[in-house]
């Protein structure tokens, strides 16, 4: 299981925060599990999505999983003890189950997987992060039914599980590491069409990047708080100067937690 993500005091996020209202001219933000994540915020939940769209984000990152009964939720954890202090695994539930649930902060539910993109039609696009365990090509249909009915499916990015990047294939772009992009480049496929480069801020290269540039395919670090460690302080410190380091070689487009928002306040010299 991927470690969960730093919750930044309010204090800290108030030292970090300057005046920046929204992403700077030509630079894109995803935002990392659902939306604005911090001490007023549950992870993909409805609140953290519009405080993402209210920020002026371009597209969210949001975790994808199933129920017992075949139901499509976002929700990032295998089971529901962080925010809703419930540790059942989310495959051992229904959908009923689910939404009893109620999450700390916000009081609210987990959202379908419906429900999400009904709120991001017209207003956000979607990074897609299917979740173990492996998933059945109906499952997929139907989230690509969901996408292609509100207009998302062109847009949207997909990272997670190998079987949804199989199943999007030519559907919409797929998320792939440096040395992935490099093999496609010598089979002569249409990479420009169908990737991202999608690598960890704090790995990539001034020539992972310049090669994915020369190739036309987006690149898109990821820039996460659990990236760097446990301590806050550091998270901060390091992600930001990783954020001015890859604006500088010309990447605008970056998946991040909310706290590195003030990141990009300084610009790219």
């Amino acid at each position: 299981m991927r470690p969960a993500s730093i919750v930044v005091p309010a204090a800290a996020l108030w030292l970090a925060t300057g005046l920046l209202a929204g992403p700077p001219p030509g630079v894109r933000w995803i935002a990392h599990r659902g939306g604005v994540v911090d001490a007023g915020y549950a992870e993909n939940s409805p609140a953290s999505l519009e405080a993402a769209f209210a920020a002026g984000y371009w597209m969210v990152e949001s975790d994808i999983r199933e129920t017992k009964d075949g139901r499509i939720i976002v929700q990032h954890d295998p089971t529901f003890e962080r925010f809703y202090g419930d540790s059942r695994r989310v495959q051992d539930m229904t959908l009923a189950e689910v939404k009893a649930l109620r999450a700390n902060p916000g009081g609210t539910p987990p959202m379908t997987f419906r429900e999400l993109v009904d709120a991001c039609k017209g207003r956000l696009r979607i990074m897609l992060d299917t979740k173990e365990p492996e998933h059945s090509a109906a499952f997929y249909r139907q989230i690509e039914n969901d996408l292609r009915r509100t207009g998302l499916l062109a847009s949207a990015y997909i990272i997670g599980l190998d079987s949804a990047r199989r199943y999007f294939q030519g559907k919409a772009r797929v998320g792939i590491n440096s040395a992935q992009l490099e093999e496609a480049v010598r089979r002569g496929e249409d990479v420009a069409r169908r990737y991202f480069l999608f690598e960890w801020g704090k790995t990539l290269t001034r020539r992972q990047v310049d090669f994915a540039f020369a190739h036309k395919v987006p690149v898109v670090p990821s820039v996460n708080t659990f990236h760097y460690g446990g301590d806050w302080k550091v998270s901060l410190e390091q992600g930001s100067a990783d954020i001015r380091r890859l604006r500088e070689w010309g990447v605008t487009e970056f998946q991040i937690d909310s706290v590195y928002e003030p990141a990009f306040s300084d610009p790219a010299r």
